[in-house]
């Protein structure tokens, strides 16, 4: 704005010398104003923090199998890199791109490990439990053994001296994993961590935790549910760490010499008949007394929580139900189980405080006092266990108040009776390789409403892979070894091919007569129906072999495929393409937010050059050939020619078309599209050209004279192009008639 303001003010005062200096002036204030000129950002953050790390956080101890998030121990920052496309004389604004990556170490486990399986990143799977990543990362896996080495990149960036290995502590070193998935920040990683092979009960758990936290020899002894891993990630004591552990076992520590014992298969004191020989109270109470709690004194419904190994070790939710009670209870244990582990545990802990309802109070002589809570013990003459809830010794008697154990319960399902249980609908978690990119490099017409003064290449690229997302391009010209990244394609383009052969038709008017079926590269790719009006106004145009088609209608026949019909013909110039189609050509629906743009000089014209993407699964891909032809240079044909003979003379006329403006709008002028109007028209006879003119009007006569001095013949035609301001002569409109 302030070019031509300035500009027409410089006029007025000072003439034509004046209007150039408001108009450099303006240009400049137009610049520092808009940003005209001035280099384009693309992709940069504006503060490139990483992820926070918690000081003082506990270190998880893991026992098992275990899916456990870490915690950030070092990390060398956000590296930024740019790559810059564009720029030069006369191309316009150059474009840098912005790219993060972060080389980090995650603490995993406070023992050592024997390794790690599946990785999660932000919740999606990116390692399989072979170790194959979706897309190439560089990880190394420290066991946390007493003699583990220093890793090299931690030690390169802090140091030699100042860095330590780290001995005792699992953890994991990334080097420079790519940020552009997960919103260029680090993500919030888990990892399948496996400390222990083979299968584990909550025995194994409770003695290994109990070497590891207190370097403590802590035997077990009973049977014990089944799991697959535990992990202990609170701050706190044994006892604490232990306490989730022995309630969801039905266990307790006994003894002076500390024993775990499970209220399933552990050691039974069996009392003599004899043993009833304690002195009665005062008030001749008899020794034992039994009584039963009432029904409700216990829930009738017991809700287990735990990791479901099912479902990629996600919190998962099994209840066990009695009665129709509304009296219910919640239990949580920080393990893995499997559904069926996790109902039957359920099962069981409701049996045992049902079976619990039964209560005994005893006393015995002073030389039991060896029993304490947990103890378990039967009596003469009896079968049921029960066990000792609370022990005491007063006036050389040992009081005991006993629960019965739900061992002996009646209604306890019989060994081997698995209960029904399901972990609910899990959706598939597996990694997804990227795959390789498949490039098309497009010389196109304008069809973004630019008019560009360079040639221009148009880049579409996609996978066909579930795990494609996106991929850098690189380029180089004829003769060059060296390629430059142009930019990143990100989320791809539609592309596909034809499976049938688009029959020729009308690009002038609707074509409602033919259709094409096409078949798109990947499952999510889709073709949407639009309205008239919409395509109209520009919508679903494709490139469809060389010419350029719009679309109504998309009809989804199957799986990737459609029928494509509503069809608006040759646009943008390319009618000349109408009639050339075949089964198996290209297909590229034009999506200028999804495609790189490459301006080029001109002395590029005619030369070749070689487009190659770098994508995760691209290691391998070949490079994509490419001509610089120039297209987005190249004036439009002609349209409307007309030939009239006056006497001796054939009067011939047309009506421009621009490379600028691609609307039919009544009763008004194509734009000129080009510094200036001319045309070049040849007069052929018999199919040899004999005659060449340029003309800066829409119309040529050829006369009579001209006609007898290039000689005889029989069949006489015209052909006629714009010439353009960079390319010369564009595409060919031609006349002709017999003679």
């Amino acid at each position: 704005m302030a070019t031509l303001v300035l500009g027409t003010l410089g006029r007025i005062v000072a003439g034509p010398i004046g209007a150039i200096v408001g108009t450099l002036i303006g240009g400049g204030v137009d610049r520092a104003v808009l940003g005209g000129g001035r280099t384009r950002e693309q992709g940069r953050i504006s503060n490139p923090a990483v992820q926070s790390a918690s000081y003082g956080e506990p270190i998880p101890l893991v026992v098992g199998r275990m899916r456990a998030a870490g915690n950030l121990i070092w990390t060398s920052g956000i590296r930024e890199a740019s790559s810059a496309s564009g720029g030069g004389k006369r191309s316009g604004p150059a474009t840098t791109s912005y790219s993060y990556s972060a080389s980090f170490a995650v603490a995993l486990a406070g023992r050592r490990i024997m390794g790690v399986e599946r990785i999660w990143a932000d919740g999606r799977l990116i390692r399989d439990a072979a170790g194959v990543f979706a897309s190439p990362v560089i990880m190394r896996i420290h066991d946390g053994s007493a003699d583990q080495p220093v890793d090299p990149l931690v030690a390169a960036a802090e140091g030699l001296g100042h860095t330590p290995a780290y001995r005792g502590l699992a953890y994991a070193v990334f080097e420079d994993l790519p940020l552009a998935d997960y919103g260029n920040r680090i993500p919030n990683l888990t990892f399948e961590i496996v400390a222990d092979d083979g299968p584990l009960d909550m025995g194994d758990v409770i003695a290994r935790l109990a070497a590891t936290a207190d370097d403590c020899d802590l035997p077990v002894t009973g049977q014990f549910p089944t799991l697959a891993g535990y992990i202990a990630g609170r701050a706190g004591s044994l006892a604490d760490t232990l306490a989730p552990l022995l309630a969801a076992a039905d266990a307790a520590i006994v003894g002076s010499d500390p024993l775990v014992v499970s209220g399933r298969g552990g050691d039974v004191m069996n009392l003599p008949a004899n043993s009833f020989d304690a002195r009665r109270p005062p008030d001749d109470r008899p020794p034992d007394r039994c009584r039963r709690l009432a029904a409700d004194s216990q829930p009738g419904c017991l809700e287990l929580a735990f990791y479901d190994t099912s479902r990629d070790y996600q919190p998962g939710l099994q209840r066990a139900r009695r009665t129709a009670a509304a009296t219910s209870a919640q239990q949580s244990v920080a393990a893995a189980m499997s559904p069926v582990e996790a109902k039957a545990l359920a099962v069981d802990r409701l049996h045992a405080a049902q079976a619990g309802r039964l209560r005994r109070s005893l006393r015995l002589p002073w030389r039991h006092i060896g029993l304490s809570p947990g103890s378990q013990v039967a009596l003469a003459g009896e079968s049921t266990v029960w066990r000792v809830r609370e022990a005491r010794f007063e006036n050389f008697i040992v009081h005991l108040d006993l629960e019965r154990n739900s061992s002996a319960a009646p209604w306890v399902a019989a060994p081997g009776v698995v209960p029904l249980a399901d972990g609910g609908r899990a959706f598939g978690s597996m990694v997804e390789p990227a795959g390789e990119t498949i490039l098309h490099v497009l010389d196109l017409p304008p069809v973004d409403g630019a008019v560009p003064a360079m040639p221009r290449l148009w880049i579409a690229g996609a996978g066909a892979a579930t795990g494609w997302r996106r991929a850098n391009v690189l380029l180089n010209g004829e003769g060059d070894t060296d390629f430059r990244n142009v930019g990143q394609l990100d989320g791809g383009t539609v592309i596909g091919s034809a499976l049938t052969a688009l029959p020729a038709g009308p690009s002038w008017c609707w074509d409602r007569f033919s259709h094409v079926d096409i078949e798109v590269l990947a499952d999510r790719d889709w073709l949407e129906p639009r309205s008239a009006a919409a395509v109209l106004g520009g919508a679903n145009l494709a490139l469809l072999g060389d010419e350029l088609v719009q679309f109504a209608h998309a009809e989804a026949l199957a799986p990737r495929r459609f029928r494509l019909s509503g069809l608006l013909r040759g646009r943008h110039g390319t009618e000349a393409a109408v009639a050339q189609h075949g089964s198996g050509e290209r297909f590229i629906l034009i999506d200028t937010a999804r495609m790189l743009t490459v301006e080029l000089p001109l002395d590029r014209l005619g030369r070749g050059g070689l487009a190659k993407p770098a994508g995760a699964g691209d290691a391998e891909t070949k490079p994509t050939p490419f001509v610089l032809t120039g297209n987005a240079l190249r004036p439009l044909a002609p349209v409307h020619l007309r030939l009239r003979r006056h006497g001796g003379d054939f009067a011939l006329s047309w009506i421009r078309r621009s490379r600028a403006g691609f609307g039919w709008l009544d009763f008004v002028d194509a734009p000129l599209g080009e510094e200036r109007e001319i045309y070049r028209v040849e007069v052929r006879l018999d199919g040899q050209s004999v005659r060449q003119a340029d003309v800066a009007n829409a119309s040529f006569v050829y006369t009579a004279a001209q006609r007898a001095a290039d000689g005889n013949g029989t069949i006489l035609e015209f052909a006629v192009a714009q010439l353009g301001t960079a390319i010369g002569p564009g595409a060919v409109a031609t006349i002709g008639t017999t003679i």
